[in-house]
């Protein structure tokens, strides 16, 4: 059998996430949660602290799922996916990912170890056809051109201080282009 077939139905541990790994399959153990908060959208966020034997991520929980975890909880993941948030890694189940309560327990947890506190350097699309993300250190000489919109919407976000929450995988353009204007953006 193709050892990348096997892998894919395999459990992965938090210590093998990347920025970019889809279908992730593991039980995790809920080590915090915070106080779910509803979004200008109507939509409902909670984030909380899982991990295993080799580490720790925070993972976000969207509406129902915030009603259905606990503190102290294992859960198993099933085609949960790993991505960046503001340059930081996150969990999320997203639109085919699933969720149930683990039979057993994970006890040993290893906390020393949270991938969410390495920046990574955000991927760039463009004309290359995409650039790498990984943690930062790369090279940033060069022309890089103007910054996307997201960029645009990211930095106004940083100076002005504002907390509110934006999922680019969630937003269209025009949603990226009103979030400016509203922050008081060109």
């Amino acid at each position: 059998m193709d050892p990348l077939v096997a892998k894919i139905g395999d459990n992965l541990k938090i210590d093998e996430l990347t920025p970019r790994t889809g279908r992730v399959n593991m039980p995790v153990k809920v080590l915090s949660l915070e106080e779910p908060r509803s979004m200008d959208n109507g939509t409902v966020i909670c984030e909380g602290l899982v991990g295993d034997e080799t580490g720790t991520v925070i993972m976000s929980f969207w509406n129902d799922e915030c009603e259905t975890v606990e503190n102290g909880m294992t859960i198993n993941l099933k085609d949960a996916r790993a991505n960046l948030v503001r340059g930081f890694m996150r969990l999320s189940l997203g639109k085919k990912g699933s969720m149930n309560v683990s039979e057993t327990s994970l006890e040993s947890i290893k906390e020393s170890i949270n991938l969410s506190d390495l920046e990574y350097e955000m991927p760039r699309f463009g004309r290359d056809g995409g650039g790498r993300g990984g943690p930062r250190g790369g090279s940033r000489g060069g022309s890089r051109g103007p910054p996307s919109r997201w960029g645009i919407l990211m930095k106004l976000k940083r100076d002005t201080g504002n907390r509110k929450f934006f999922n680019r995988d969630e937003m269209s353009e025009e949603q990226i282009e009103a979030a400016i204007k509203e922050m008081g953006g060109e």
